[in-house]
């Protein structure tokens, strides 16, 4: 920082770290499975197609096609949203924290994890943007214009963002101070996540007119009335192992906050963290590629993260780093339906 200034550094860290990971996992350079759908989608956002699956979740496709990075080159496009992300995330806790290592530690924490690493391997997916989107919107929670448009635009990039409004409402409820009271913060919530669902259902109805998305509401919704936790049943042997691949032994920091706030006492913190785990996985009754679904949960490293930053719970300072190192030597799991994979580093995928 010194040598460049803080804003030059921040765009060479976060270019070194989507490198950093691009080597950790191998970069795909394929857009297979959804990964097609997006890359099609991102050579005419508006050209409705038939056999296009992801024809609701539009906003990644749609910056691809403003940027010129048509088709397969989407992938360059998720790879610049991932350097906004780090950035974004590394200037938060840089604005927060005096030590420029701890927002070192933080970003490379979530470099390290799938948050990062999914977009990177998984050539096409977009899931990227929609973490930016949550972690923008639970920054910003105080602008309420801005936390509510957030929402739409998460909703337009992947529409799993809806299982996190249990989650936005409660932090809302806890943090804001409303002098209409409760009923104004509830009619509020209200308001704002009804006016953009109403907006989002808008699109949808839109999109079906000229073309049918296998993803529809029915195609989530109907398995879950013929069978209501068959496909949770099909994955729970799984489950343990998706939570696991999210942050793998890093998740030993989650755990030190909450035992941290139980200590103190601090009951909404936990409460908070809870409902976010429940939430994310939730998701698992209509869907069965258990770490992506379960990543959705992320924030609670971020909220660890702040707490144990601002307490050095533990001397926290002292033994974080050599827990990523220790974490970086785990091979990076995955697992979807019954499928479980070891994820190769470009550097044994090129030697084999």
């Amino acid at each position: 920082e010194n040598r460049f200034n803080r804003k030059v550094w921040i765009v060479q860290l976060s270019a070194l770290l989507v490198l950093a990971a691009c080597f950790y996992v191998r970069l795909d350079l394929e857009t297979n499975f959804l990964g097609y759908h997006y890359a099609k989608l991102s050579e005419n956002p508006f050209a409705f197609d038939l056999n296009n699956n992801v024809q609701y979740r539009i906003l990644t496709p749609l910056i691809s096609y403003c940027l010129g990075l048509r088709g397969k080159l989407i992938i360059v496009t998720n790879l610049l949203i991932t350097g906004i992300t780090i950035g974004t995330i590394y200037s938060y806790f840089r604005n927060r924290f005096e030590r420029p290592g701890d927002a070192f530690l933080a970003v490379v924490t979530i470099s390290s994890s799938l948050v990062i690493l999914t977009s990177i391997h998984c050539g096409g997916y977009c899931d990227i943007l929609t973490y930016l989107i949550i972690f923008l919107m639970w920054q910003h929670r105080s602008k309420r214009i801005l936390f509510y448009s957030l929402f739409l635009l998460g909703l337009l990039n992947r529409e799993s963002i809806l299982f996190l409004i249990p989650w936005f409402a409660y932090l809302n409820l806890q943090g804001q101070t409303d002098k209409r009271g409760k009923r104004g913060k509830y009619l509020e919530l209200l308001v704002g996540f009804g006016l953009a669902l109403v907006l989002y259902y808008s699109f949808r109805n839109w999109v079906a007119s000229d073309a049918t998305v296998q993803f529809s509401l029915g195609y989530y919704l109907e398995p879950l009335t013929q069978k209501p936790l068959g496909m949770y049943r099909r994955t729970f042997l799984y489950h343990g192992l998706g939570f696991f691949s999210v942050f793998k032994a890093l998740w030993i920091f989650p755990a030190l906050a909450a035992w941290s706030f139980w200590k103190d006492n601090n009951r909404s913190e936990l409460v908070g963290m809870g409902l976010l785990l429940f939430c994310s996985y939730a998701q698992l009754l209509i869907a069965y590629d258990t770490s992506r679904m379960l990543t959705l949960c992320f924030m609670i490293m971020i909220i660890a993260l702040c707490h144990l930053l601002e307490t050095n719970r533990s001397n926290f300072r002292r033994w974080a780093f050599w827990a990523v190192a220790f974490n970086l030597m785990i091979p990076q799991l995955y697992t979807a339906d019954k499928i479980v994979e070891i994820w190769n580093s470009f550097l044994t995928t090129f030697i084999s």
